[in-house]
């Protein structure tokens, strides 16, 4: 068997010295519009109180409960659509991808708003910009994509009647 080379089998962000110390690149930084940093910019709200179980063993608010809370923002949105049209807009609807950033710890009891708007519809997809805030500081942003797809497979068409309810929840930002 050939020798394996130790510093091939790590991130390309980490090198090693001669005396075995590590450095590390540094990570490329989150980019993100500072607008999305403001409460004010988002159409649709709902205030949550942390639960106590959303808290891990270093006392703060669990990533994977934030990611819950974010699910909450698709949520209102779907809410807010089924309300306007009397009915739900999609047959059926996909999480088909969401990124999050994590910018300040969040801390149990203390209430989270989960700010949230429309960055983009597409054809099928709709591209949702969400924010959680405390104190009035924003903890964490999301971008997350949802489609409409039909019970057989494959993606339905976003109807003219819901792009006109989405436009109503619009974010003022570029695409």
């Amino acid at each position: 068997m050939s020798e394996i080379d130790a510093a091939s089998l790590v991130s390309p962000r980490v090198s090693w010295t001669d005396d075995h110390t590590c450095t590390r690149k540094a990570e490329p930084s989150m980019r993100h519009d500072p607008r999305r940093l403001s409460q004010d910019l988002y159409p649709l709200r709902r205030t949550v109180t942390p639960l106590f179980g959303d808290v891990d063993a270093l006392g703060h608010v669990n990533n994977v409960s934030i990611a819950r809370y974010f699910e909450q923002a698709r949520v209102l949105v779907m809410e807010e659509l089924t309300s306007a049209l009397g009915g739900p807009a999609f047959e059926r609807a996909v999480l088909a991808r969401i990124e999050i950033d994590y910018l300040a710890e969040v801390f149990y009891p203390h209430e989270v708003v989960i700010s949230t708007g429309v960055s983009k519809v597409g054809t099928s997809s709709l591209v949702l910009g969400s924010a959680l805030f405390q104190h009035g500081r924003c903890v964490a942003l999301a971008t997350s994509i949802d489609v409409g797809t039909k019970p057989e497979g494959g993606a339905a068409p976003i109807s003219d009647e819901v792009r006109a309810v989405l436009d109503k929840y619009l974010l003022d930002l570029p695409n």
